[in-house]
């Protein structure tokens, strides 16, 4: 039996049979729990009428907004700024933040993966109306506690609110994002749990960011299974097929024994409540509090990033659980608009067409791999005529300022060409600086571990000791007759000094 919830919400185009409460709800207070909110009985419902019941000053630090948030105007104001989900601009600009429950909401709180809505929430007073900022909505237990945000200068005794009436409206670009790619990811899931990969976790970056959610599988997909998958979704997709929502207190079996998906994510601290489940007719039926489309034609579009596997490759590279990145509604079109874009740059920075630059590409690695194979051969040689060169007694020292041998591999490979022919007590010194730029490195090596050791920490107390005031500049250490330390800060004539003189000093000693 379906029965009607008192007083019947607004009329928008979703479907009556949408909401299909499958409980006596004669009972219900007045005052809507986390299940049966308005933004989750009717996912178009875009504004509502409502009547506080609770407000109280926030304890808690602002909301933190998850994704990446797009560049906005420095000129918009603090309340325009949160009104479109981005928080305020300043703690100058913000006003005092409020926590307020209403009797019912269109404003969703953060859950089942979906981020919260953000919204106005519009005070009338005796001559104006005041529109406040809903910068978020969070659940507490069975409660939604909206986090509201009252301007600087406006004139809202915030503490007189409850028993009055007020007018809420959700932020609708935000909510279609997030709603689009929610249900995108409940038949993403239904249509890969009939591959035998059922979904270990999911994530979405909120609004707006148009960076891709992802579903987490046991294995990777090939491109083709990929593809496959894409595919059946805007099948479906293109069908219209309709959505509803089963509500049943917490603890009653489903109404039509359908076999469900693990009831994941349910918190732990949310009893007493409503279970919703949704249902994508034939497809699924599966948990879930989040707001979901009334038919997937409001997806409009699902779109699979290619997976790491190698696009020819017929057998997935990974056995381990792997994320599959998305795209849906909305946030599909923005996201694959972006990518057009980048495609486009991309080939203009290279100087070829959008169609010419996968192959363009693959000739450049190509030959950058050729050009570093024979300058790692060049490098291999000049290391062996550096090496080669220096003074076989003694203490010899190298020095070099050069990008292309500024590196510790280098130095080694000149290192192992002298210790060749060296004599059982000499030590060589390499140090490599690059004009104006930090850090120095520096690296000796002896046949004798306690030679070269002494060798390597009079030169770091030398270095030390250019400038006091920089404090310890060099850092490094080693063992069996190698040390490697690098030198902070510019090397100048001072420094190439206090070098020759431990040079010069240990050649004596």
């Amino acid at each position: 039996m379906i029965y009607t919830l008192e007083p019947p919400l607004p009329k928008t185009l979703t479907p009556a049979d949408y909401e299909r409460i499958h409980f006596n709800p004669a009972e219900l207070p007045r005052k809507r729990i986390v299940g049966l909110l308005a933004c989750q009985r009717d996912p178009l419902l875009q504004e509502l009428t409502t009547r506080v019941v609770s407000v109280a000053v926030s304890a808690a630090p602002p909301l933190a907004q998850k994704g990446r948030a797009k560049k906005k105007d420095k000129s918009s104001s603090s309340a325009a700024s949160s009104i479109n989900g981005t928080g305020a601009n300043t703690p100058a600009e913000q006003g005092k933040l409020w926590e307020v429950e209403l009797e019912d909401t269109v404003i969703f709180p953060e859950g089942g993966g979906q981020p919260w809505d953000t919204g106005v929430m519009y005070v009338t007073g005796a001559n104006e109306t005041h529109a406040l900022p809903i910068e978020g909505c969070v659940r507490r237990k069975l409660d939604a506690v909206h986090m509201v945000r009252v301007p600087p200068g406006a004139s809202v005794d915030m503490a007189a609110l409850p028993g009055t009436d007020v007018r809420v409206t959700a932020h609708w670009e935000r909510r279609m994002d997030h709603m689009a790619m929610h249900t995108g990811q409940h038949l993403l899931s239904a249509v890969l749990d009939t591959r035998e990969l059922p979904t270990l976790s999911w994530a979405m970056p909120a609004w707006p960011s148009t960076e891709a959610a992802y579903i987490e599988l046991p294995r990777a997909l090939t491109w083709a299974e990929a593809a496959e998958v894409e595919g059946e979704c805007n099948r479906r997709i293109r069908e219209s097929v309709r959505v509803w929502i089963d509500f049943n207190m917490q603890g009653d079996e489903g109404v039509d024994g359908e076999s469900d998906r693990e009831n994941r994510g349910i918190p732990t601290d949310y009893t007493g409540g409503v279970i919703r489940h949704c249902v994508i007719e034939g497809i699924d039926r599966n948990a879930c509090c989040g707001t979901q489309c009334p038919d997937l034609s409001h997806v409009g579009f699902l779109h699979i990033l290619p997976p790491s596997t190698p696009h020819a490759a017929t057998e997935p590279s990974s056995r381990v659980p792997t994320r599959l990145y998305f795209v849906a509604g909305p946030r599909a079109v923005s996201h694959l608009a972006l990518a057009s874009r980048w495609l486009s740059q991309a080939g203009q920075a290279i100087g070829v067409s959008r169609a010419e630059l996968v192959p363009r590409i693959e000739k450049i690695e190509a030959n950058r791999y050729d050009t570093d194979a024979a300058a790692k051969s060049l490098k291999a040689e000049l290391a062996s005529l550096v090496g080669g060169a220096a003074a076989k007694s003694g203490v010899a020292w190298v020095h070099r300022a050069e990008k292309s041998t500024h590196d510790y591999d280098f130095m080694g490979m000149a290192a192992a060409v002298w210790n060749g022919g060296a004599e059982d007590g000499a030590v060589i010194v390499f140090t490599s600086a690059l004009p104006g730029t930090s850090p120095a490195l520096l690296m000796v090596q002896g046949k004798d571990e306690a030679r070269s050791k002494s060798v390597f920490d009079a030169l770091q107390a030398a270095l030390n000791g250019v400038d006091p005031d920089a404090g310890k500049r060099v850092k490094g250490g080693g063992a069996r007759g190698r040390f490697m330390a690098k030198v902070d800060g510019k090397w100048g004539k001072r420094e190439t000094e206090a070098v020759q003189g431990v040079v010069d000093g240990s050649a004596r000693a």
